[in-house]
């Protein structure tokens, strides 16, 4: 089965496309499986964003189930649309994001990190004075605390989400590099039963997806199993992006399935 498991669409404040023109574009893909994950971050630095850059204020709310019923009626028989979220995870707000979870029936959860040390990586500024060990330990500090988050969620979103607009001649965030923290992230994903997601919205992090190959690799050799595609788009051209070059290259790692999320159990689909 074709999938896509991290999409944003008008509940989103960074996305131009709508749920429908979504769905629509899933269908004409040919995939069967359709996560819709709007942003979550409660926790935010809004105050300190620079000019220009966007509020990110969290939108869902009945509506955002409502919508998706109909389009799950719409589109019966020919695509399979899953209401879910991906939570930003910043260590002061885990009970806001656990109270918001639990009020509302999301069939997927994606556990992210953007805020490190206060700010969003993308900001302008956000490295200055940081070399790239130490902004990228520090990340990893992140994202290993957040799979100790008091919340449901189902899967890791794109690890390695820093080198994408990192200022280094190499910004790839390699297994080799940062073996210790990525083993211990690595395992314990394992050991929760997690799915690692992997987002081909690399950008200009110099690799397919994220998190890079040789991390995937080393996740397959840990004995990880639970893998699902997200092409975290956030406008139509976008979706679905690069999805057959990651297919082949997890393939060849000896992945066989996708890990999807029905009825809040995580059930296999073969890579297709």
């Amino acid at each position: 089965m074709r999938i896509d498991c991290h999409n944003h669409a008008n509940y989103s404040p960074d996305a131009s496309q709508t749920l429908e023109e979504l769905a629509e574009t899933a269908v004409r893909a040919g995939v069967g499986y359709l996560a819709v994950t709007e942003h979550m971050d409660l926790g935010f630095p809004n105050d300190k964003r620079p000019e220009g850059e966007l509020i990110f204020d969290y939108r869902v709310n009945e509506r955002y189930f409502s919508d998706i019923g109909a389009l799950r009626e719409k589109y019966a028989g020919r695509l399979e649309i899953v209401a879910g979220i991906e939570a930003g995870f910043t260590p002061e707000d885990t009970a806001r994001t656990a109270a918001e979870l639990a009020k509302y029936p999301f069939g997927y959860v994606i556990n992210s990190v953007h805020i490190c040390h206060g700010l969003d990586c993308y900001w302008p500024g956000y490295f200055d004075g940081y070399d790239k060990e130490r902004a990228y330990g520090e990340y990893l500090d992140a994202v290993r605390a957040s799979l100790d988050a008091p919340y449901r969620y189902d899967a890791i979103g794109h690890l390695g989400y820093i080198s994408r607009p990192a200022p280094y001649a190499d910004k790839r965030m390699l297994y080799a590099d940062y073996a210790d923290r990525l083993d211990d992230i690595l395992s314990e994903i394992i050991r929760r039963d997690k799915i690692l997601e992997v987002n081909s919205s690399a950008g200009a992090s110099g690799s397919l997806c994220l998190p890079d190959p040789s991390i995937i690799k080393r996740y397959r050799e840990l004995g990880g199993k639970l893998i699902n595609f997200g092409s975290d788009s956030h406008r139509t051209e976008r979706f679905n992006h690069n999805y057959d070059a990651v297919a082949g290259m997890l393939e060849a790692l000896g992945f066989k399935e996708w890990a999807v999320v029905r009825g809040g159990k995580i059930r296999t689909e073969a890579i297709g």
